[in-house]
């Protein structure tokens, strides 16, 4: 794999890199709307409307990891094993195995489950217990015990979970029309910060001792236990990243509206690139 997979990543119409947030070159996938990406060391995990798609030292060759069953992935997180990668859909979470002749079968773990439920816009790995997942439904945060194949209903109900995320010890959800939400087990969860309790969240992500996320009118960055403070564009925000080294650069993604960038901690503004709509930021790995 080129060095290109361990630059800022960004998910819009196919896929597209940059060592410095400014300039960008097309890695692939024009004609699939990218929703999220994993950063593999010889490879890049692509979640689009249209399945889940590898990509390996060729950026204009994707492997399909899907079958006929998974379509319009929202979200995607690792998972041990091949095809290594679990996704969510509007028709749930679903858990892939290799088949015959290296295909991809996958099996849907929601049927049981009501339709808000099922409705999944993103699923996170829990930092504390192996084989569970968190995921972020139309219904709030349910938890799925994938060895005892079961569910558990978690205090976050009634609000649709649009993001989630580890950071800083604990774990953070984005809601839309509920503002952000903090919990240490991801079962009890309390609001974070104030001035923003019926705000619609639509991606999170971390700095070093902040919290960013994305809002209908740009983004607001904060701690979770004070206010809120606004910055960015005012667009809807549906992809934000910060650069893991300290006073690195800020990315976030409009859709409509397409990528901006800040080089001082959100003060100011600059849009970069050629994109309608971004969808995905994925920060380059850390360089210090």
């Amino acid at each position: 794999m080129t060095d290109w997979i361990h630059d800022w990543l960004v998910g819009a119409n196919g896929v597209y890199h940059s060592g410095d947030g400014i300039h960008w070159q097309a890695r692939g996938g024009t004609g699939h709307l990218v929703t999220d990406l994993i950063r593999r060391p010889e490879q890049l995990l692509c979640a689009t409307m249209a399945g889940v798609w590898q990509v390996d030292s060729s950026p204009e060759q994707w492997v399909q990891l899907h079958d006929e069953t998974l379509t319009e992935v929202l979200g995607i997180a690792a998972d041990s094993g091949d095809p290594g990668v679990v996704a969510v859909s509007p028709y749930g979470l679903a858990f892939g195995r290799s088949a015959e002749h290296g295909a991809k079968r996958w099996r849907s773990c929601s049927d049981d489950l009501s339709l808000n439920e099922r409705f999944s816009n993103a699923v996170l790995a829990h930092p504390q217990t192996q084989e569970h997942w968190l995921v972020g439904t139309e219904a709030g945060v349910l938890i799925y015990v994938a060895a005892e194949n079961r569910w558990e209903r978690t205090e976050l109900a009634g609000v649709p979970c649009r993001a989630l995320l580890h950071a800083h010890g604990a774990l953070w959800a984005g809601t839309d029309g509920g503002g952000i939400w903090r919990s240490v087990d991801g079962a009890v969860w309390s609001q974070a910060g104030t001035d923003l309790d019926h705000a619609s969240i639509f991606s999170l992500s971390a700095t070093a001792d902040q919290i960013l996320a994305g809002t209908l009118a740009g983004i607001v960055v904060g701690d979770g236990d004070s206010s809120w403070q606004r910055s960015g564009p005012s667009l809807l925000v549906s992809a934000v990243a910060a650069h893991p080294d300290e006073g690195g650069p800020w990315l976030v993604g409009a859709n409509p509206g397409g990528l901006w960038r800040s080089e001082d901690g959100g003060t100011h503004w600059g849009q970069v690139g050629d994109f309608d709509s971004v969808r995905m930021i994925l920060a380059p790995e850390r360089t210090t």
